[in-house]
């Protein structure tokens, strides 16, 4: 049966997307079908909930034993409700039950009803199947969340059609998230983790098995909603993959963060997921590139999901490529820190100002030094240590200071109690921890979360979340172009750059097809007529490259080439074949600490059966890397491997050399040379390409 083709069909009689999702989570009445008189067992709680934590609709209750359940009367069968009397359900009952019950709701005209039962994953089942006819007649009313689910919260309303064990601790805190997730239990472990830390949930839909709603069309509505500004999705398969296109649109529209946790990737992952749901799981790489272009924001895991969910709840909005201040009692966390924000595309570190400078040296007087970060490594001294977070967040020249405390130097109270009574102008707080198995109290989570302290366990989860929501995923998110190669180097660029005496392969430029012929003439047969590389960087896939044998092919292939060039903004050159030699790939990178390095990868057929590399230092002496090459599994291979002729490796030593020389005061960032034939004596380079030098973010 092709369940999204049939629910296309009714889906005019049907409540939809954000009307769903307005129905599920404020009815003006619900009937607890199969609820228990003991609010402990998890047929009871939602009856137990939605009396506890302030649903002011009215509640009905089936029960065939019992005339009163909870405090609420009961009727002993769906059919002895009024029509129209409730709008929602949550259904509690055996498989072989669910089909009637269903049917009979949608005759008393519910419009939504939860499923929170299993029994339904064997798709030959008699329940399963009763179930799929009853979601295939045209003349249904009622949707269905679930099976398999724990159901679903909203907490302003007291809408709690769920079993959910958190809700037994006590009332969820009111916030701005919105979860949806498939896996009921992974789904509970997440709000835990959300309440724990101090933040808040504004609605949760566990899904369970999808059979009619799927997670997509929920998300819809809840981007729709004025009381959500972040949503955290766990998913292991889409199952209304006809709502994407309209999810695509909402998350656009609202420039909602929608974090997403995407599980099953794995060939194993995948069966366990078809053994637990019955869901038909898809290629990993094909699910990563479409839900990235759809502007979902992907997390590793559940604990950096909870991470992103309380950062962005408590920080709130941040601006583009927000400034962080950042203060550690350890010097070794100020390290840590100072790394992770400078491999962080969407954040900054800037140096601290000079009104700060005075302010921190009112604070620490000259017993450190002030710079971003600051290392604050005073045991016992918690007022210190939270004045210099306090001060840092009242700064003109940060948006959010991220701290690293522990309690073997810091009392928690008196912490929290420095951080709360900050001013309410100051930038927001996350605060982490030494070891995330050094927590805070959580009595003091909720009052830091109000003063918009976040906590995050590790200073490196801090700074990831962080650069999660103000948009280091927004460039994975968005589909990348073809070729986007403004800022970089072709062939004839980086020959400029070299000695004249480079051991390039014979070019020339060839702006007419006269003069291919007439190096063609000088060099004799074969050549190649191929793009510079400025603008086309894989010429063999544009059709920019021809290896012309004879004078009578010549003008067919430079004219195909020139064509292709002129497309693409280019130039055409022609090159002397060189004959044969060991293919080498050579990039010589621009570290930011280290400064150039050589990056060497075997090139040619030898790439597929070596997956090797060797790096070479421009602070080594040539004789020092000419080691480090020779006694790499390349530098093997390249010296004469069983009985193979010997390449000559200290030729491409030496142009490495040559390369380290002439780039060291260029302002290029890399410069690869692929292929570079190591020949028996000397070497060629036959292409190259790279990019201009990067500074302040700019190419």
């Amino acid at each position: 049966m092709d369940r999204h083709r049939d629910r296309g069909r009714v889906m005019a009689e049907l409540a939809t997307g954000s009307a769903l999702v307005d129905l599920v989570t404020a009815p003006r009445s619900v009937v607890v079908v199969g609820a228990s008189a003991d609010p402990a067992k998890p047929a009871g709680r939602p009856l137990a909930y939605l009396s506890r934590y302030g649903f002011t609709g009215d509640v009905f209750v089936v029960n065939p034993r019992h005339s009163v359940v909870g405090g609420y009367p009961a009727v002993p069968a769906v059919l002895d409700l009024p029509v129209d009397a409730a709008e929602a359900a949550i259904v509690n009952l055996p498989a072989d039950q669910v089909p009637s019950a269903l049917h009979d709701l949608d005759s008393r005209g519910v419009r939504a009803a939860v499923v929170i039962g299993s029994g339904f994953e064997r798709p030959d089942s008699a329940p399963r199947q009763e179930l799929n006819r009853f979601l295939a007649s045209p003349d249904r009313r009622l949707r269905v969340i679930g099976p398999n689910c724990v159901g679903t919260m909203s907490v302003v309303s007291g809408a709690h059609l769920n079993f959910s064990s958190v809700l037994g601790r006590g009332p969820a805190r009111a916030g701005s998230v919105a979860m949806i997730t498939q896996s009921g239990a992974s789904g509970n472990g997440l709000l835990m983790s959300i309440l724990r830390r101090g933040g808040g949930i504004a609605h949760w839909f566990s899904t369970g098995d999808e059979f009619d709603v799927g997670a997509l069309e929920l998300l819809v509505g809840v981007l729709a909603r004025d009381d959500v500004r972040t949503v955290g999705l766990f998913l292991e398969a889409i199952t209304d993959l006809d709502w994407l296109p309209a999810a695509t649109e909402a998350i656009a529209r609202t420039g909602k963060r929608v974090f997403l946790v995407k599980i099953a990737d794995s060939d194993l992952g995948q069966l366990a997921a078809g053994g637990h749901t019955g869901r038909v799981v898809g290629s990993s790489d094909i699910s990563h590139a479409v839900l990235k272009q759809a502007g979902f924001v992907r997390v590793p895991g559940i604990a950096e999901l909870a991470d992103c969910l309380v950062t962005a709840q408590v920080v709130g909005e941040l601006p583009a490529r927000p400034r962080i201040a950042a203060a550690s009692v350890s010097g070794a966390g100020a390290v840590v820190l100072a790394d992770r924000v400078q491999q962080a595309p969407a954040l900054s570190l800037p140096e601290l100002g000079s009104s700060t400078r005075v302010r921190l040296r009112e604070v620490l007087a000259d017993r450190v030094e002030l710079h971003n970060p600051m290392d604050v490594p005073f045991l016992g001294e918690t007022e210190t240590f939270a004045r210099t977070v306090a001060t840092l967040s009242e700064a003109p020249d940060s948006d959010v200071v991220v701290a690293v405390e522990s309690s073997l130097a810091h009392d928690r109270e008196v912490l929290t109690e420095i951080l709360t009574a900050r001013s309410p102008a100051a930038s927001p707080v996350v605060l982490s921890h030494l070891s995330e198995d050094d927590p805070i109290p959580e009595n003091l989570l909720a009052r830091l979360a109000a003063a918009r302290v976040a906590v995050v366990p590790t200073p490196e989860r801090a700074v990831q979340a962080l650069g999660l929501l103000a948009g280091d995923a927004g460039a994975e998110a968005t589909a990348e172009p073809a070729e986007d190669l403004t800022g970089y180097l072709g062939l004839p660029d980086i020959a400029d750059l070299l000695p004249a005496d480079f051991p390039w392969a014979p070019w020339v430029s060839a702006p007419d097809r006269a003069a291919a012929a007439e190096a063609a003439g000088r060099w004799g047969y074969p050549v190649a007529v191929k793009a510079a590389g400025r603008t086309i960087a894989h010429r063999s896939e544009l059709g920019a490259v021809a290896v012309v044998h004879g004078e009578d092919h010549l003008t067919a292939a430079y004219e195909r080439v020139a064509k292709v060039c002129a497309e693409h903004g280019d130039d055409v050159v022609v090159q002397r074949g060189v004959g044969s030699g060991q293919e080498v790939l050579v990039a010589v990178v621009r570290d930011p600490e280290y400064g150039l390095s050589a990056v060497l990868r075997p090139g040619g057929v030898n790439a597929e059966l070596l997956d090797d590399q060797v790096v070479l230092w421009h602070g080594w002496p040539p004789e020092q890397r000419l080691a480090t090459l020779r006694e790499s599994r390349l530098g093997v291979l390249l010296s004469g491997y069983r009985g193979q002729a010997a390449s000559d490796v200290e030729a491409l030593n030496a142009a490495i050399t040559t390369l380290f020389t002439a780039l060291a005061d260029q302002p290029v960032s890399f410069v690869e040379l692929n292929p570079v034939l190591v020949l028996a004596d000397g070497v060629r380079a036959i292409d190259a390409i790279g990019r201009k030098r990067r500074v302040k973010g700019r190419a």
